[in-house]
């Protein structure tokens, strides 16, 4: 009987060890997929804020009266909705006003086009990108009977 308690003893502990090999095998790989998560997650907010800062800058063009106001609230709504959304880029806005020299009755539209590069170098794994260049465009219609200034 003694002997059987023994053996089980002697059984039970020839594991000694190997949990500790097993977490530093897989802890490498765990923290590689961690920030290959991060990387992707980082990249599709910085999409969804860029696209509706695009469609915001968009929208507050249209609705200005003349091209020159258009362009003065495009940019800053384009960058109060970075800002805003917590988005740190470098961004630049283009805009295209030709819709507003249709003539009053004449349907047009202005487009924005919002361009941000992500940093992405604080996800510091060899092999990975150190910035994201993400481009939104988007447009909206001029009413054609608004109201011009003289």
């Amino acid at each position: 009987m003694r002997n059987r308690f023994r053996q089980s003893a002697l059984l039970s502990t020839g594991d000694a060890g190997n949990a500790a090999v097993e977490v530093a095998i897989l802890a490498p790989l765990f923290i590689t997929f961690l920030a290959g998560l991060l990387l992707v997650m980082r990249v599709q907010h910085g999409s969804a804020v860029v696209a509706q800062a695009a469609a915001d800058a968009a929208r507050h063009a249209s609705i200005a009266r003349t091209a020159t106001q258009a362009h003065a609230d495009a940019t800053t709504s384009a960058m109060a909705t970075l800002g805003g959304r917590g988005l740190h880029c470098r961004p630049t806005v283009q805009l295209d006003l030709s819709g507003f020299h249709h003539p009053v009755g004449q349907a047009g539209t202005v487009s924005a086009r919002v361009t941000c590069v992500i940093r992405l170098a604080d996800v510091a794994l060899p092999g990975m990108p150190g910035s994201r260049t993400v481009i939104k465009t988007h447009r909206s219609p001029v009413d054609p009977y608004r109201g011009k200034t003289r």
